[in-house]
């Protein structure tokens, strides 16, 4: 049985139940093309039953290793996600995919909720769309490549040339000396 899956009938009817759980990033297939996953995944989770709905909630942390926009650089951070859904079991009238549901309630089938996909969706939400290894990372010499955090480099980029908007001045000047003529 994987960590994330609860027997619904070991859960107290009318009672909360916690757990501490800790996840290998496999069992959520957290690994991604931009964010690897350094360690386990940490969480604690609250379920309640009430006849044979499950409510849970539940937060989880991990740290993931991207690669950085400025200096192309690998580094560590750390995520977190929280999650809150609602459990109904699974009968005829429901749909065959409990993901397909448009309101946003979820179905179990048989005796056994699995929450990897809520936990997997919650941290890969938080994965940082454009991760800085530092707030002043100084990103790459645009002209040698160069890792400008590591060491200087001896290119002589003028900031105007060193702008992509560069051209943009060019053409400009062009153009007022047309005007004048």
């Amino acid at each position: 049985m994987k960590t994330l899956e609860f027997i619904v009938r070991e859960i107290s009817d009318n009672q909360s139940a916690r757990y501490e759980v800790s996840v290998p990033p496999a069992e959520i297939d957290l690994e991604l093309e931009e964010a690897h996953p350094v360690g386990e995944i940490q969480g604690q989770l609250q379920l309640s039953r009430r006849v044979e709905d499950v409510y849970v909630k539940g937060s989880f942390s991990t740290s993931v290793e991207v690669e950085c926009r400025c200096c192309v650089e690998p580094f560590a951070t750390s995520i977190s996600g929280d999650i809150e859904v609602q459990f109904y079991p699974a009968d005829v009238t429901t749909p065959s995919d409990p993901w397909q549901a448009d309101t946003g309630e979820r179905y179990y089938l048989g005796d056994t909720i699995d929450l990897s996909e809520e936990v997997r969706q919650s941290l890969i939400l938080e994965i940082p769309s454009w991760p800085l290894c530092s707030e002043t990372c100084k990103g790459l010499c645009p002209q040698c490549g160069q890792n400008l955090n590591v060491a200087g480099c001896d290119c002589h980029i003028s900031e105007e040339s060193s702008s992509p908007f560069a051209a943009l001045a060019d053409l400009l000047d062009r153009s007022d000396g047309a005007l004048k003529n």
